[in-house]
């Protein structure tokens, strides 16, 4: 694999599964994250036809700190998402951290190691991602604090730049971590600081993100800070707008490649 494979998170685009992955490879991504609701059983072959990787397999909800009610379910769950990823060829499963208002604090660290210890038994790895409405770990430095202490070398962080910035962080918070322990980039643009209640927030960041470029993040920041690190992982777009979605796929991703690249040729 080359430095910095480009990826397009698929949520963007409309369309079936199939257009999708056609839209973003004639765009000129590379990779793209895949949602598990868009993985048919003609997906690995349309992906070597198309010679198109998987940055990810999406998305791993509230796992960490899940109750008793749900512990098992939730562990059935990594091992449904363990096989779906190896079906397509993908070696990483994202799973942000926990939302849930009822999470078990306590039992985090118990989580996330028995989630490493069972991706390394299929080779795969975990990117923990810090989301601003999170009931824990809702910023960068204290999702690695946790996984420094827990030292997991499987598991490593998403740097999404809205979920830092809409919470008042700036490319600061990368300081201090090393560039192996990052296992993605995601870049977007906000018009505006969103409310800072956890629900509002979730839904503007579902809603109105934008492409980088179009908005108020200093993302040259973000990238100046990463190359000087001598980040090598995968950098790409997520962006959630529903505007852009109503788009042809084709339309969506080349806008969404050019804006990716005015930052990160």
């Amino acid at each position: 694999m080359r430095c910095n494979p480009k990826f397009l998170n698929l949520v963007l685009l409309n369309g079936e599964p199939e257009e999708k992955l056609r839209a973003a490879r004639a765009a000129g991504f590379e990779q793209v994250e895949i949602w598990r609701a868009d993985v048919q059983a003609s997906t690995p072959q349309l992906a070597k036809q198309l010679q198109l990787g998987f940055t990810n397999v999406q998305v791993l909800r509230d796992f960490t700190g899940a109750p008793d009610r749900d512990r098992q379910q939730k562990r059935e769950e990594l091992r449904q998402f363990i096989q779906i990823a190896q079906t397509i060829g993908c070696d990483t499963i994202q799973a942000p951290a926990s939302t849930r208002d009822d999470c078990v604090a306590a039992r985090i660290d118990e989580d996330l190691r028995w989630m490493a210890s069972e991706a390394a038994r299929y080779n795969m790895r975990i990117m923990y991602e810090p989301m601003a409405w999170c009931s824990v770990d809702n910023t960068l430095p204290l999702a690695w604090e946790r996984l420094q202490r827990l030292d997991q070398p499987n598991i490593g962080l998403v740097v999404d730049l809205f979920h830092i910035c809409a919470l008042g962080g700036d490319a600061s918070q990368l300081d201090g971590i090393p560039a192996e322990r990052i296992y993605e980039v995601q870049l977007c643009d906000m018009a505006e600081m969103p409310p800072q209640d956890k629900q509002p927030l979730s839904e503007y960041a579902r809603h109105q993100r934008l492409l980088p470029g179009d908005g108020i993040i200093e993302v040259e920041r973000f990238v100046d800070k990463l190359k000087s690190a001598g980040y090598s992982g995968p950098v790409g777009i997520e962006v959630f707008n529903d505007k852009l979605k109503a788009q042809p796929a084709d339309v969506a991703a080349q806008k969404a490649w050019q804006a990716l690249n005015r930052y990160w040729p």
